[in-house]
């Protein structure tokens, strides 16, 4: 029996149900997860698309610079009050 191909309807509906589903792991995790779960999810939303894929990936790629921005502003300001505890 070959292999039928899932509508575009169906991997939508299967994307989200997985994003939802993990949604809470993802609030938690790293920038690095994140950009995973994100291009992951592109692979599956744009399978027969290129260029769809191509530009859902470069949002992942901004939405992890963004990510490591904010990670990395929120560590700085950190060690700043403690040097100035001190």
């Amino acid at each position: 029996m070959p292999f039928a191909r899932p509508s575009k309807r169906t991997a939508f509906i299967a994307s989200t149900a997985l994003s939802l589903i993990l949604l809470p792991i993802s609030a938690q995790a790293s920038c690095s997860l994140k950009q995973t779960a994100c291009e992951a999810s592109c692979k599956v939303r744009y399978f027969d698309d290129s260029f769809g894929k191509m530009g859902c990936m470069t949002k992942c790629a901004a939405e992890r610079a963004a990510c490591s921005t904010k990670e990395g502003a929120s560590k700085a300001a950190e060690k700043t009050k403690d040097l100035l505890d001190d």
